[in-house]
């Protein structure tokens, strides 16, 4: 049985974000499209983004999350929900706290381009060899905003 699903647009400086949930919590953000389902907005995902994009980098860290992935997905969201706001990994960083080697960084960025909740789970804090801005799914200027917006080293705003 497939769950039902809700989702809620929420107008972003980055342009219109798509949120959908389940029951259980929060299963996608993307930027590219609705997400399917009734509308609604049961967990307060637009509230809590709303917060975000005005200041507050802590606010997404209270939505319940609902996210369908494999084992080493799953650990690798996890990962990227351990990066405090400001600062970046990268993906042979983040492969190696998970008990892998530097040669795991592409299985680390594969499960990071499977993201399927943008901002929540923050893989915009994941970086290429030597600090470069690589892959984001929502697009490489809207990782450099995000990355900005939290105050990253070597990032502003536009």
């Amino acid at each position: 049985m497939v769950e039902p699903r809700q989702h809620v647009e929420i107008a972003t400086p980055l342009g219109p974000l798509q949120v959908a949930s389940t029951p259980g919590g929060i299963c996608a953000a993307r930027f590219d499209g609705p997400p399917g389902g009734t509308l609604g907005d049961p967990h307060g995902a637009a509230a809590a983004f709303a917060a975000w994009f005005a200041g507050d980098l802590r606010a997404l860290a209270a939505l319940p999350l609902d996210l369908a992935g494999t084992p080493f997905q799953r650990q690798v969201w996890a990962a990227l929900q351990g990066i405090p706001p400001g600062a970046v990994r990268s993906y042979a960083q983040l492969s190696q706290a998970l008990g892998g080697t530097a040669a795991g960084a592409r299985a680390v960025g594969r499960a990071c381009a499977r993201n399927p909740a943008l901002v929540c789970v923050p893989c915009h804090r994941a970086l290429g060899a030597g600090g470069r801005l690589v892959g984001y799914a929502g697009g490489l200027p809207r990782k450099r905003w995000l990355l900005a917006h939290e105050g990253a080293p070597g990032f502003c705003v536009p």
